[in-house]
């Protein structure tokens, strides 16, 4: 299977024009999939300076290149002879590119909005030039220009410095490849650390570069991971019986990856009970989750690591050792939860179920992204637990997901949502 590449890129940065035709030589070598990330150089709060003329240089001072010059020519790229606009923001192009991957075409508007800029010397900020460049593209033209206007897709754009900073990127484009975050590379560097990811992962690329966005203020970044059968259940057998069979080793190697991403894994008592006790996850922190305190402290979750138990200020809950954390009186509040495991320094919560506790965050709307693993399988019951069960929430208050990631392989579906804004 081809891996998917992030790459973080701006359309007036010159090195991302170089960029795109390495990514463009990824697909063609490879059958990458590129996953073009918008990160804003010059975002509106960011001074934009004036830069100095260069100074002078002696006559019989030789020309030397720059690392620049080195790399069109590594490439055999040029720069096209034509008059650029100054000072021209992306903040609307980018937002365009991200309406795009709703309709499965941002590939070609990327190139369009690129060549639009670097070959023609376009404002490609302008939104009429946006629809100009998506005509006959793009399905809803209409819809794209609400999407900027509304600017609807604002948390999928990364700003310089200080937020890009955090995410690891310095310099665009950035390449995420294998673990490796490869700036402003030749395409021998881009091609090898492909192959050796390749190697690495086995020809399995799905979650291999896990990046989200920054945690609120006042709690963790959550996502969801679980495994259903086709029909949505979460169960192979009985409510307390091990559910390893239902995904596959591929599955189980995916849990892993997603686990190493998080800072934090909170479970509930009942999963807990129904699970390997030799479960020990990546993440350095777990909280388990319980009113009884009827929980395995001999696992591996608890007796491992940094671990937790969480429960109501009234339950009358035995540590066995194991610090705990109470939020909420009679009912445990998960917004107080969150907001001290915020506290300790997790940024980033795996929640893997049960269903309940995954019903429980989500109609708090406390849940950012979710996962699923479909089984190819079909186990049926009216009342077998299934992603999240609950009270259902009203027609009104029916939460809309967007598609990151998707992979089919061998017969799972392996798809990563992320929560949409309200409007």
């Amino acid at each position: 299977m081809a891996l998917t590449i992030p790459v973080a890129h701006d359309f007036i940065c010159p090195w991302c024009w170089v960029g795109l035709f390495q990514a463009k030589r990824l697909q063609q070598e490879f059958g990458a999939r590129i996953d073009w990330r918008g990160y804003e150089l010059y975002p509106a709060d960011l001074y934009w300076p004036d830069y100095p003329t260069p100074a002078p240089q002696p006559a019989n001072k030789p020309a030397t290149p720059s690392r620049l010059d080195f790399l069109l020519a590594a490439e055999a790229i040029s720069l096209p002879p034509v008059e650029r606009p100054k000072k021209m923001r992306t903040y609307n192009a980018h937002q365009a590119v991200e309406y795009a991957k709703t309709e499965g075409v941002e590939e070609e508007l990327i190139e369009r909005l690129y060549r639009a800029f670097w070959e023609e010397g376009r404002v490609i900020n302008d939104l009429q030039v946006i629809k100009d460049l998506a005509g006959g593209l793009v399905k809803d033209l209409a819809a794209l220009e609400a999407a900027v206007v509304q600017k609807k897709f604002k948390k999928n754009i990364v700003e310089f410095d200080d937020e890009a900073y955090s995410k690891g990127v310095y310099n665009v484009p950035t390449f995420f490849i294998g673990g490796q975050r490869l700036a402003e590379q030749p395409y021998t560097v881009l091609r090898e650390a492909v192959k050796k990811a390749q190697e690495e992962h086995g020809g399995i690329d799905a979650y291999s570069n896990l990046e989200f966005p920054t945690a609120p203020k006042d709690r963790p970044y959550v996502f969801v991971n679980m495994v259903t059968t086709i029909d949505g259940k979460i169960l192979s057998g009985g409510r307390n019986e091990n559910v390893s069979d239902l995904g596959s080793k591929v599955d189980h190697r995916l849990m892993k990856r997603i686990e190493a991403a998080a800072d934090a894994v909170l479970v509930g008592a009942e999963t807990l009970r129904a699970t390997s006790r030799k479960w020990n996850p990546q993440a350095p922190k777990r909280i388990v989750v319980t009113r009884s305190g009827h929980v395995p402290f001999e696992s591996a979750f608890l007796s491992e690591g940094e671990a937790y138990i969480a429960t109501t200020g009234s339950a009358n809950v035995a540590a066995h050792g194991k610090r705990l954390i109470r939020a909420g009186g009679q009912h445990l509040d998960f917004g107080i939860l969150l907001n001290r495991l915020r506290s300790m320094g997790v940024q980033k919560l795996l929640v893997m179920g049960g269903s309940e506790l995954n019903a429980q965050l989500l109609r708090a709307d406390l849940v950012d992204e979710l996962f699923i693993t479909i089984a190819p399988k079909v186990k049926l019951g009216r009342d077998v637990p299934t992603y999240a069960d609950g009270e259902a929430l009203p027609r009104q208050c029916i939460q809309q997901y967007s598609v990151v990631e998707q992979h089919l392989i061998g017969n799972e579906i392996f798809v990563r949502y992320r929560r949409e804004e309200n409007d």
